[in-house]
């Protein structure tokens, strides 16, 4: 028997008073579009966030998310149980941190390349350094291309990609290379 899963759905402007909550508002808004640094047009898209409920602890620069969570911006999805949001001393996003099982991030890197797919537990996006720190039971699918391990840091500006296996279910490090094939014209 699944439980019922209930939505709550509230406005934070008729909890906070109006100043802190268009600061909060504001610096959510500038922080969240710093996270996309892939195609021009995500920055200039609009955030959506769904979530079961928000913790916003603006002195520590903290806010955790929790859900289902869905997190989209342009190419970027991101969808986790919980999703944590940490923000330097200027209120700029500095990393994303996204748990379930497992915790799902996507994003188009460039218009010519395909949609990076990932999966792991625990997610890390370090966003100035566009870096993704998959943990416990990773994978990586990106143009059929995959890789699957216990860890995996993906350095997405340069492509980078290195896999441990411990912690994953098989305890090695798998790849799928697709073949290469010559188009003719």
């Amino acid at each position: 028997m699944n439980p019922k899963q209930t939505t709550y759905s509230f406005c934070l402007s008729q909890i906070l008073p109006l100043p802190l909550f268009s600061g909060l508002l504001l610096s959510l808004s500038f922080a969240l579009a710093q996270v996309t640094q892939a195609l021009p047009t995500d920055k200039d898209q609009n955030i959506q966030i769904s979530s079961i409920s928000a913790s916003i602890d603006s002195k520590l620069g903290v806010t955790v998310l929790n859900g289902p969570v869905k997190l989209t911006q342009g190419t970027l999805e991101i969808a986790a149980d919980k999703v944590t949001l940490r923000y330097d001393k200027n209120q700029k996003l500095e990393s994303l941190v996204a748990e379930g099982s497992p915790a799902r991030y996507q994003q188009q890197p460039a218009l010519d390349k395909a949609i990076i797919h990932a999966e792991a537990n625990n997610i890390t996006y370090a966003v100035s350094k566009d870096h993704l720190t998959l943990d416990k039971n990773a994978f990586v699918e990106q143009n059929g291309a995959t890789t699957r391990g216990g860890k995996i840091d993906y350095d997405i500006t340069s492509g980078t990609v290195k896999a441990l296996g411990a912690g994953s279910e098989s305890g090695v490090v798998e790849f799928v290379i697709p073949p290469q094939t010559d188009k003719k014209e």
